[in-house]
């Protein structure tokens, strides 16, 4: 999945229904390990194109980051439906072989399903991250609005 951890930063041009956006430095990409041993220089003049979905305009201080059902779906694909997938295989590896008369098919059926789902599971996320994108989720300070406070995080 993409970053979770919502940044800020500010919309210095529109492109459609994108916004292109200069990251700030304290944001979480400047603290990952990859920039605090110096092999990016991120956070100093990272600019990323995101989705515009608050009508933000230029000049906008703005917060961006996943959408909290785009985050929910990434996890019940990843940590409820493999383990799900384990225990029906189980279980109905235990019905089975008692039926059969060979006991350890409970946990044969078990990692084979826990196998097939994680594989479906894995192929479905990789679709989700590919098919969403991250966007702007608040508008924290518009320049033009100087008596308006900004939102309560």
């Amino acid at each position: 999945m993409k970053p979770t951890i919502p940044d800020t930063g500010t919309v210095i041009k529109l492109e459609g229904e994108h916004a292109v956006v200069r990251m700030k430095r304290e944001g979480a990409c400047w603290k990952c390990g990859a920039a605090a041993m110096g092999l990016c220089v991120a956070g100093l003049q990272h600019v990323l194109t995101v989705r515009n979905s608050q009508r933000a305009r230029v000049g906008d201080t703005v917060k961006i980051g996943l959408v909290r059902a785009v985050q929910y779906r990434g996890y019940v694909l990843a940590y409820v439906i493999p383990p799900a997938g384990l225990l029906s295989g189980i279980v109905a590896g235990h019905f089975l072989g008692a039926c059969a008369g060979f006991p350890p098919l409970d946990i044969i059926t078990g990692f084979a399903s826990l196998f097939v789902f994680s594989f479906f599971s894995l192929r479905r996320l990789n679709r989700l991250d590919a098919s969403s994108s991250i966007e702007i989720v608040t508008v924290l300070l518009d320049p033009r609005d100087p008596e308006g406070t900004p939102p309560l995080n």
